[in-house]
């Protein structure tokens, strides 16, 4: 249901403006006196009031003053639309709880966005007053109490025990107190996190440069002298929730924006995975006797790279470059990958390009520059005998080293086209015997621990 407004205006041309601009999107109705606006706030439920100050029977700000007194009233939300341009009526109309200040004439954009905003807000502001002057505190409860929900204390430890169960939107704080002064209580504030960010305008009789770069180090937004005026009160504290309340908008939107990237980055992230996955099922779909094998080599080589102490971006690198490595083999014929026995020199010359192969399809991908390089070169060996480029130790990169490993282990504990898994012991005893020659000794050593754990040789299923 469309918010209820009420229009309280002598003036037929401003009720026309009004509701052109509210017409199709509020629900509105017109009063042109106080009197007939009163009835109408009795008899129906108004979300919002926007009230001319000068009236026929009263003015706007005696009207302002019945609805505040009126206990069925006292909350509604009111917007003055008003030619005035008399300093004491935007002051007066603030103590009275007025959400805004339009000048006439106003542009209906401007008035419709200002309606908007005023019907978001969902309660008063909270302010704490902290003085030790009783005096001083009745008189800012009464200029504060009708704009705002307002707690008065007495001292410093009173504050802090307030606070703990109580977050107000601002607090002012007398400087000098007997028992703690208002900048240690500052100081208690700014070691809670969730009281650090609360806007402190302090209250004090001082008028020295030390004492304001003190209150102004200390964290404070502003200060103000006694004895105070109403005006300045007011101005002051208005002009700070408003910088306040936008900035925890600003920080609402950013967290919001990041949340949804967050949403995004992980969907994307899914979609990535999914992809490699079912890249990676299609490579192995060709060889009907090695189904699965390249995700259990990233399984394996993702926990390798764990037990070598890499960082969880190292490990997510480490598992896709893995899940990836035999790609290459979607350029190598199916008759040559699903041969039952040896290959010949020919065949296997053809079975050894699919790293290069690899290499070039996956070189494509710029996000992540190290997935080509396991599927280049994890067919190298640590002794230099390996293909294509018969590179040497460590000038292997190590992400093809980890692979290396993997893979060989996965194909040893694999049935094949011409030979059933082997027993565990048996692949115990090749990593072993491939230390220093076929694979880096350190990795070769990680697997065999790895092995070692795995006393019910499951592994490897």
């Amino acid at each position: 249901m469309a918010e209820k407004i009420l229009v309280i205006d002598d003036d037929i041309i401003s009720r026309k403006m009004a509701a052109h601009v509210l017409q199709g999107k509020y629900d509105y109705v017109c009063a042109d006196s106080a009197a007939a606006g009163l009835n109408i706030l009795h008899s129906n439920t108004i979300d919002l009031v926007l009230l001319d100050l000068y009236l026929p029977d009263m003015s706007g700000l005696q009207l302002l003053q019945l609805i505040r007194e009126d206990s069925s009233l006292s909350d509604t939300k009111v917007i003055v639309l008003s030619s005035s341009r008399i300093r004491n009526d935007v002051i007066e109309s603030t103590r009275l709880g007025v959400l805004d200040f339009i000048q006439k004439p106003f542009l209906a954009s401007n008035l419709l966005e200002r309606i908007q905003s005023v019907l978001s807000i969902e309660k008063k502001d909270q302010i704490l007053v902290v003085d030790d002057d009783r005096i001083n505190l009745k008189i800012t409860a009464r200029i504060l109490q009708i704009p705002y929900d307002v707690t008065c204390v007495s001292s410093g430890p009173e504050a802090l025990d307030f606070l703990k169960d109580n977050t107000p939107d601002l607090i002012l704080l007398d400087l000098h107190m007997p028992d703690m002064s208002g900048l240690e209580v500052l100081e208690k504030l700014r070691q809670q996190n969730e009281l650090a960010d609360i806007p402190v305008i302090f209250l004090t009789a001082d008028n020295d440069q030390k004492t304001e770069i003190e209150i102004f180090n200390a964290g404070a937004m502003d200060y103000i002298q006694k004895p105070f005026s109403c005006e300045v009160l007011l101005r002051r504290i208005s002009r700070i929730l408003e910088l306040y309340h936008y900035q925890r908008s600003l920080q609402r939107q950013v967290e919001k924006k990041t949340e949804e990237l967050r949403v995004k980055n992980r969907k994307y992230m899914n979609l990535s995975t999914q992809v490699m996955t079912t890249l990676a099922s299609v490579i192995d779909a060709k060889d009907a006797y090695t189904n699965g094998h390249s995700l259990r080599v990233a399984k394996y080589s993702l926990e390798l790279a764990r037990r070598m102490g890499k960082n969880s971006q190292e490990l997510s690198e480490i598992y896709y470059t893995a899940l990836l490595h035999d790609i290459g083999k979607v350029g190598v014929p199916d008759e040559i990958i699903n041969k039952e026995g040896r290959l010949t020199d020919e065949e296997y010359e053809c079975m050894k390009k699919h790293p290069e192969i690899g290499a070039s399809i996956l070189e494509n991908i710029s996000e992540m520059t190290s997935i080509s390089v396991g599927a280049h070169w994890h067919h190298e060996r640590y002794d230099g005998n390996g293909y294509p480029d018969a590179l040497k130790g460590e000038q292997i990169p190590e992400i093809a080293r980890i692979i290396s490993v993997a893979d060989a282990y996965d194909a040893m504990t694999s049935n094949r086209s011409y030979r059933r898994l082997l027993a565990q012991s048996r692949v115990r005893a090749e990593i072993e015997a491939g230390k220093g020659t076929q694979f880096d000794p350190e990795i070769a050593d990680h697997m065999l621990n790895m092995i070692d754990e795995d006393q019910a040789y499951r592994l490897h299923g």
